[in-house]
């Protein structure tokens, strides 16, 4: 590949990698947002409605947020992975450093940290519910 390509793929590969970056933030602040507009409507009374399917529909509806959310996080790093593994491929031809000596991942990275929020949550919807459910 020429020189003048690669770099250009590589401005490329590195522009994409802080937009999956950042978009990650922007998806943690929707979540959190709608989360806790549920819990709002759901827990506070503001909204409370005597028919207990609604409730358990509100609460089932935090469950799912969550579990889209679980996903969506999941996308968006994997192609964060690529354009940062790409930008470190393109490094070697172009006598580059800055992503393949970025340093290495530790045992709670961003992602692990953000999954282990939306596992917690997911968590407390399931034991709300359960607490709907079952019979006192």
């Amino acid at each position: 590949m020429a020189a003048k390509d690669a770099k250009d793929e590589y401005l490329d590969a590195s522009a994409n990698a802080r937009q999956f970056n950042t978009l990650r933030f922007a998806e943690l602040t929707i979540f959190v947002s709608v989360t806790g507009a549920l819990v709002a409507v759901t827990f506070s009374g503001v909204a409370s409605s005597p028919d207990r399917f609604v409730t358990v529909a509100l609460k089932g509806l935090g469950l799912a947020v969550a579990a889209l959310f679980w996903i969506l996080e999941g996308r968006t790093m994997l192609y964060w992975r690529h354009f940062v593994n790409r930008a470190a491929e393109l490094e070697e031809e172009l006598g580059y450093r800055q992503y393949s000596t970025r340093p290495k991942e530790g045992v709670m990275t961003g992602h692990r940290a953000i999954r282990s929020l939306l596992a917690l949550v997911a968590a407390l919807w399931i034991v709300s519910l359960v607490r709907d459910v079952m019979p006192a």
